[in-house]
């Protein structure tokens, strides 16, 4: 295919295998000339996720499964502005699970006093209010950013359930900012597909705008992804604010199979269902 009917495919397979696919870690570039953002200082967006995930972890005859629910809040907050882009503080402010294993239920709620003998509820709670600072390039992608100890945000039943610390690469797309222009040549129905192989994981996605006005742009995706470890389908939905390149909306629903590291350092093979909605929006 040609170069201005490609969204940056090898950016968003990285970040699907570092969030196990629940980070939504896409991007909307359909021309050749990527968008350039126009942020502030003091500038705040609020993004909010809830994720249901049914996984199932077996390894020899033991078998685990898990069933998840979480509501998650984070703020970015533009703090400067420089002539390479800018700086921005990035916390989970919000964390409410809900995790049921071995016939047992596990609640989070941030904010509220924790059970500190309990491993699940001291790894939810190290990823709120954590910041980190994170140094993004006026095209969005991610320059630098502070170190973020994941290691203390990791209990084996998180992982399966998919719950994320926050995680940023180098390279790699804001995950509300869509690398979209709008055009008034663009129209409904329009579509392209994208292949890319990468550390040996194919990545195959379809996509077609669905509706588009001034206003937003609706683009609906299927995405298939075959690794060595993890395979996995997803198809979904963004909503764009075509003014300001905010994904205002997701929507996916994502299947995955294969195997997967607990925090023990043991390998699971793991089969999982999630569906995933995330909203952003600017607040003052």
């Amino acid at each position: 295919m040609t170069e201005n009917k490609r969204f940056n495919r090898k950016n968003g397979l990285k970040a699907i295998a570092v969030t196990l696919l629940l980070c939504l870690g896409f991007y909307a570039h359909a021309q050749a000339q990527h968008r350039e953002f126009n942020l502030l200082n003091g500038q705040a967006f609020q993004v909010e996720t809830s994720v249901t995930s049914n996984a199932v972890a077996v390894r020899g005859k033991q078998r685990i499964e898990v069933n998840s629910q979480s509501e998650v809040t984070k703020l970015y907050k533009v703090v400067s502005k420089d002539a390479d882009g800018y700086q921005l503080n990035v916390s989970i402010t919000k964390l409410d699970g809900q995790i049921g294993a071995m016939g047992k239920k596990f609640k989070y709620v941030s904010g509220k006093g924790i059970d500190s003998a309990s491993n699940i509820n001291r790894a939810l709670d190290y990823m709120v209010n954590k910041p980190v600072e994170v140094h993004i390039n006026k095209f969005g992608l991610v320059e630098r950013h502070s170190s973020y100890k994941a290691e203390k945000a990791t209990d084996t039943l998180v992982d399966f359930a998919g719950i994320q610390p926050l995680v940023f690469e180098k390279g790699i797309l804001l995950n509300f900012l869509a690398d979209f222009t709008y055009s008034k040549n663009l129209r409904k129905g329009y579509s392209w597909t994208d292949d890319v192989e990468i550390d040996q994981q194919k990545l195959h996605t379809e996509f077609i705008i669905a509706d588009i006005t001034e206003k937003n742009t609706v683009i609906k995706f299927n995405t298939e992804i075959r690794g060595k470890l993890i395979n996995s389908n997803t198809n979904g939905t963004y909503v764009l604010d075509n003014a300001s390149g905010i994904i205002v909306e997701k929507l996916a629903y994502v299947l995955s199979r294969g195997y997967e590291i607990s925090a023990g350092k043991v390998m699971y093979e793991v089969a999982r269902s999630s569906s995933i909605i995330e909203k952003t929006k600017a607040i003052p």
